[in-house]
């Protein structure tokens, strides 16, 4: 009892930014926001891995980690959305650990308290604690492998290199994306050999690294082969990215965009003089979309956090290696970014948690360094302390306090009424529909709108037609050979019942 007491002393600071983080995830929960479409997608293949049917839930997502992971959790919490919700907000919380270890290593403490409290503030992570995405645990791992990373480049113990292949074997099984953290450890691994001065030794070390990696990542990837569960389905999209950047064809829908730009640069007026909108937007498409990554990770980090690195010009110590690795990680995976944004012409904010996330021990420790500048500016230094802390705290607190339209709940639960049974054959628009109606295993029967029309007017097997509608787009309903008969509309959002007519 008094070493657990001594524990907490030590580290209350530590334990009341968990305990903040917990109460805002929690006030976000308390929101019962709808969850997010692919929720669905990972509760049905779950469903079917819960019932060992590991073949079927294959055929939902091709990797079964979480999926897996979620049936797990399901024994112990019988609501598949609560059980994906507890998937998402549990990891959230438990980032706090290794990014405090790491930012305290390879900085102080008071700059790993700063830089968790921001992480725990941050709406970009609080307001994705209803969702049910792989990105929470992903970063979990992420940032654990990071963390021993670092240790075993500081300290060179077995064990640090042992729990950086476990975590990033982890990470691979969660997101392909996790491919890039060997492709870092090489270049620390480089970095070591550099720096160290007995390479035996070190190459003794490697030779543990890699014998480790071949008996953890190689069986928890290919193990499962044996139970008609393909764990590596998608690491065959990192062969097929790697033959199309040799033989340039990453960037083939790239190249098509630009061929229609040029096309509209041609028919509009002016088309054929140099400098026009169209003729520039081409030219230098690559940094407008460099441009946007960058607006997209200073919205996510606020820009008040500028403040916070404009007081990185005081530190008195150079960078240290382990703060390279740092850096390294954050070029790589936000150059993925960069590559998959114009291979795609999109990109959500999730993709960008690591480069924002690796950003906070820097962050942290810009703040600290206002703090400690409150002895001679102590006016100018609060401010700008409380200003960085407050912005992300008053909009997590803005959007948890915000009224959620729940109107697809609503026609879910009326849905499950009206066909207890589930019997009629229906399609939809949206995978949250048959999620809330209870009819999980259907999301299959989810199509765009355009398509669905076509596809309910040709089956003549389809009964029912579930719409989930924008109010401020004035989508069009009206599908030929149906006519609603149930409509449930909400602030936002509008859903439609069509029934077919008899002939």
């Amino acid at each position: 009892m008094n070493l657990l007491r001594s524990i907490f002393f030590e580290n209350r600071w530590f334990v009341v930014v968990v305990i903040l983080s917990l109460l805002l995830k929690i006030a976000f929960l308390l929101q019962n926001e709808v969850v997010n479409p692919d929720g669905a997608l990972y509760i049905a293949a779950a469903e079917k891995y819960a019932h060992g049917l590991f073949a079927e839930g294959a055929r939902y997502y091709l990797m079964p980690f979480y999926p897996m992971l979620l049936a797990a959790i399901h024994l112990l919490v019988p609501n598949w959305i609560i059980a994906g919700q507890l998937l998402t907000v549990v990891p959230l919380v438990l980032v706090l650990w290794p990014l405090y270890v790491l930012t305290r290593r390879l900085f102080d403490e008071q700059s790993a308290l700063w830089a968790t409290l921001l992480f725990a503030l941050l709406p970009i992570f609080n307001q994705d604690s209803t969702a049910i995405i792989r990105d929470p645990l992903f970063l979990l791992f992420v940032m654990y492998a990071l963390m021993f990373l670092v240790n075993s480049y500081l300290d060179c113990q077995v064990k640090a290199i042992i729990g950086f292949v476990l975590f990033t074997t982890l990470a691979l099984l969660t997101r392909i994306e996790g491919v890039l953290l060997p492709l870092i450890s090489l270049w620390v691994v480089a970095i070591s050999w550099w720096h160290s001065q007995k390479k035996w030794a070190f190459l003794f070390r490697v030779i543990i690294y890699i014998l480790l990696f071949a008996t953890i990542a190689v069986p928890m990837l290919y193990g499962l082969d044996a139970v008609d569960i393909c764990v590596t389905s998608r690491m065959g999209e990192v062969v097929v990215w790697i033959e199309e950047l040799l033989s340039l064809q990453l960037f083939a829908g790239y190249q098509q965009l630009m061929h229609s730009l040029k096309q509209m640069q041609l028919a509009s007026s002016g088309g054929h003089y140099h400098n026009n909108l169209f003729e520039v937007t081409r030219h230098y498409a690559p940094l407008i979309y460099l441009i946007g990554l960058a607006e997209m990770v200073g919205k996510a980090m606020f820009p008040t956090t500028l403040l916070a690195l404009f007081a990185l010009r005081w530190r008195s110590r150079e960078i240290t290696v382990g703060r390279w690795i740092l850096l390294l990680v954050w070029l790589a995976f936000l150059l993925l970014d960069i590559i998959f944004v114009i291979k795609n012409n999109f990109i959500t904010e999730r993709y960008l948690w690591i480069p924002v996330v690796v950003s906070l021990p820097w962050i942290g420790y810009g703040v600290h360094l206002w703090w400690l500048r409150r002895g001679q500016q102590q006016l100018i230094a609060l401010l700008v302390v409380v200003l960085i802390v407050m912005a992300p705290l008053s909009k997590s607190v803005a959007v948890a306090a915000r009224t959620q339209d729940n109107t697809v709940v609503t026609a879910g639960r009326w849905l499950r009424d009206y066909d207890p049974q589930r019997q009629l054959a229906i399609l939809y628009n949206d995978r949250r529909l048959p999620l809330y109606a209870n009819r999980v295993s259907e999301v299959t029967k989810v199509c765009p709108l355009n398509e669905l029309r076509k596809s309910a007017y040709l089956n003549e097997g389809v009964e029912i037609v579930a719409l989930y509608l924008s109010n401020k787009k004035n989508e069009v309903y009206a599908i030929h050979g149906f006519e609603p008969f149930k409509v449930i509309k909400g602030l936002k959002k509008t859903v439609v019942f069509l029934k077919r007519q008899p002939v």
